[in-house]
């Protein structure tokens, strides 16, 4: 554990075998608490692939005879995932709908990998992480990040530049601490249909960037700011080759990505913070992706990860753009 900004905000490391992860809190039991977390989440990843027979086609079957008293196991493929995917490989994890409970088998490439030669790039995106958001916050994440991976490939949409409101949404004194540490917290809004989502920049000798949805501008900007400084903190040599390329490029080209972000923003107020849409945020990825987000794990209390067909939250890798997407 370490405290930075005079106390006023927590960093906690986890590890587990072949894990480090790093998160921040603005207390102490926040941010351990988060970090372990991740670190159990990502431990429990690799221990569920199963093989599925080669020529096993996308579709429905009986997994195992303890499956034939249950409905059958839909089998996605990962051009169920991403545009102009490679060919399927073996390895399945097993997953539950969320709003249905139907079983699914789904490509391990879109769950975790960091091997060398991967063909999809990895992503971290919609780890079940934290003890209070649970599911919820993770699929949260995926749609945030789904529509920045979206807004960043075609800006058209103005973003609501709200870096002079940073001191009064954070915590008090935090912002007099980042001066002090000769720190510029950035943040720009990008409303959704039902949802705003912050995007957020820590610069100063390097810059890394972040994204998060909530109900509220106000708590998505905290939560893009955590994740932005735990960046700061993760060793670049813990993360797959792909994340760690992308944090460098950011980090070395901060003037590019944050002249890129203030181009496209303007100085209005985002609309009211609280949506007069009552759905839950299950309900919501499935009406914007047309299929429910899918729980990773044999049970839904033992759930490590969130993922949705439709989300544009996975690439072949390495993606190749001169200026990627600041997230994954």
């Amino acid at each position: 554990m370490t405290d930075l900004l005079g106390g006023l905000l927590h960093i906690a490391y986890a590890e587990r075998p072949e894990v480090v992860t790093v998160a921040t809190g603005f207390t102490p039991d926040s941010a351990r608490d988060r970090a372990e977390l991740r670190a159990s989440a990502l431990a429990s990843l690799r221990a569920l692939t199963v093989p599925v027979p080669e020529k096993e086609p996308a579709g429905s079957y009986p997994a195992n005879a303890a499956a034939s008293s249950q409905l059958p196991i839909r089998v996605l493929g990962l051009a169920d995932f991403m545009p102009d995917p490679p060919d399927d490989g073996p390895e399945r994890v097993s997953g539950i709908g969320v709003l249905t409970g139907e079983r699914y088998l789904v490509p391990a490439e879109v769950v975790w990998t960091d091997e060398a030669g991967a063909r999809v790039e990895p992503t971290l995106v919609g780890l079940v992480a934290d003890r209070r958001e649970g599911v919820s916050g993770a699929i949260a994440d995926l749609l945030a990040h789904d529509v920045v991976t979206r807004w960043w490939a075609d800006p058209r949409t103005p973003l609501h530049n709200m870096s002079r409101r940073v001191p009064g949404m954070l915590p008090s004194g935090v912002a007099d601490a980042l001066t002090m540490m000769r720190l510029r917290v950035s943040a720009f809004v990008l409303p959704a249909s039902d949802f705003p989502i912050a995007v957020v920049g820590v610069s100063g000798d390097g810059t890394t960037i972040a994204a998060a949805a909530s109900r509220s501008v106000t708590a998505a900007v905290r939560e893009a700011f955590l994740r932005a400084m735990a960046a700061r903190a993760q060793p670049w040599d813990t993360l797959p080759t792909a994340d760690s390329l992308r944090r460098l490029t950011v980090w070395h080209r901060e003037t590019d990505y944050l002249t890129h972000l203030e181009r496209w923003a303007t100085a209005s107020v985002p609309p009211p913070s609280e949506p007069s849409d009552p759905l839950g945020w299950a309900d919501i990825a499935c009406r914007r992706f047309g299929h429910e987000p899918i729980l990773i794990g044999r049970t839904p209390a033992t759930a490590a990860k969130v993922i949705c067909p439709g989300a544009a939250c996975h690439h072949r890798a390495p993606a190749g753009t001169p200026l990627p997407c600041p997230v994954p």
